[in-house]
């Protein structure tokens, strides 16, 4: 009910019954009608329209959140945590907020990131303690550490893992203890790099390594394995091109020579890399699982000029892997050529994890970039979490409150019902991954 009211106010009326209430909203005089009656009001009509089933425009990304939150999502990849009893120091905190690897950066500069002050105020709510960082490391090496990582993973409303145990070292846990510890049900990813790198000298030659890295594909599968990933762009970045036979073979045999001399040489030439990520996406096709690809930032390994997603084009173009699902992992800076990507490719999905929390404000921009290309039917929830599980905690709320803000202006401005908005992130928290993966489990597990 539309009553015009003194000085340029309207009275809406909301009739839905489950939530019944009175809003008053101010109208300009440039609202009313050509001939300065207030019988005519375009632009408010559009508004009401815009708000849909009551809610108001304000308050959409709020109301998303609310009807979110028992809704348990998939963490589609992240990384097993450390093993315990374990004392975590300042700089093992600094580290959740940041991917250099200096000292001195994480000492001087990480507390002067909006991350690091984000992720103090979430934990210090979760936690009931002050918002500082002694604070909160007095709560957390004072607490019981299964009770405290499964809290947090709770609070997270993370329902289940898909897990990158690549990288891994002695000090996380190995996967029957992270079953154990670790409430939620868990899967595994296959790190491509580092299974080529552990076949390398049993082979004698490169299509024997290629086939053997085949095999340990097909074997992981059968034992559960739900895909694979790759850090090419670590490596040798992703500009993908041709390699000759001759180029590959000089490669490999000088991997061989260089692992004689010194064990832990890593695979990093391209025309070493480039082979085996196309061997090993032939190989997925055949076993109708997705392939991970690392795009975008990381750490100071990765050449990010060398790190976009659309150097994958020779892979993507190929009809021979036709079906092929391939999964953009963290893509920004490069996020806006990934839901491009998304947008023309039917075998290409993405993800913004670790671009949220770690690039901030930027990050929630970068959300709402996103959805300017990238179908939501292709967009996957993701942490990156590794090491401590303050990081689950703090990705999945700052996750959520993008995909909330984002979804939001979408309700705000008309392209979608409050209804359409939470059925399209349900999609984004858990229904995309189960689909992408196979995955049989269901929220309500």
């Amino acid at each position: 009910m539309l009553e015009p009211l003194p000085d340029g106010e309207v009275s809406v009326w909301s009739s839905d019954a489950s939530d019944l209430r009175l809003r008053c909203i101010r109208v300009d005089n440039d609202l009313r009608g050509e001939d300065g009656s207030s019988t005519s009001f375009p632009r408010l009509r559009q508004l009401l329209t815009m708000m849909g089933d009551s809610r108001t425009s304000e308050g959409a990304a709020h109301s998303l959140l609310e009807a979110w939150s028992n809704e348990r999502a998939v963490d589609h990849h992240c990384h097993p945590l450390r093993r315990w009893p374990l004392t975590v120091t300042s700089l093992d905190f600094r580290a959740l907020f940041s991917e250099t690897t200096s000292p001195g950066l994480l000492v001087d500069h990480v507390p002067s990131t909006a991350a690091y002050h984000d992720g103090l105020r979430r934990l210090a709510v979760q936690l009931g303690c002050e918002a500082t960082e002694a604070a909160i490391l007095a709560e957390r090496n004072r607490s019981d550490p299964a009770l405290y990582a499964n809290a947090l993973l709770k609070g997270s409303r993370t329902g289940a893992l898909i897990l990158d145990r690549g990288y891994s070292d002695d000090r996380t846990f190995s996967a029957e203890e992270h079953s154990r510890y670790i409430e939620p049900p868990q899967w595994e990813v296959v790190r491509l790099e580092t299974l080529a790198e552990q076949l390398i000298e049993t082979v004698a030659t490169p299509d024997e390594w290629l086939a053997a890295i085949q095999s340990a594909l097909r074997a992981a599968v059968q034992l559960g394995a739900v895909g694979v990933k790759s850090i090419a762009a670590y490596r040798s970045g992703l500009r993908l091109r041709p390699t000759s036979t001759n180029e590959f073979g000089a490669a490999f045999d000088d991997l061989r020579a260089q692992r004689q001399i010194r064990p832990q040489t890593r695979l990093a030439a391209p025309a070493l890399c480039h082979p085996l990520l196309i061997a090993a996406a032939d190989e997925c096709v055949r076993l109708g699982i997705p392939i991970q690809i690392h795009c975008g930032f990381g750490d100071i390994d990765e050449d990010l000029a060398d790190a976009s997603p659309l150097g994958l084009r020779l892979l993507l173009r190929d009809p021979q892997y036709e079906g092929l699902r391939i999964v953009l992992l963290h893509c920004y800076p490069f996020h806006r050529e990934a839901a491009y990507l998304c947008s023309v490719y039917p075998g290409v999905y993405m993800d913004l994890s670790l671009t949220l929390p770690l690039a901030g404000l930027d990050g929630k921009r970068a959300m709402r970039e996103v959805l300017g290309l990238c179908p939501w039917s292709k967009l996957l929830y993701a942490s990156d979490a590794s090491r401590l599980p303050e990081l689950y905690f703090i990705a999945a709320a700052v996750h959520r409150e993008a995909l909330a803000s984002a979804f939001g202006d979408l309700v705000d401005c008309g392209t979608l019902s409050f209804d359409e908005a939470w059925a399209a992130g349900l999609r984004v928290l858990a229904a995309n991954a189960r689909s992408v993966y196979k995955l049989a489990w269901n929220s309500d597990e």
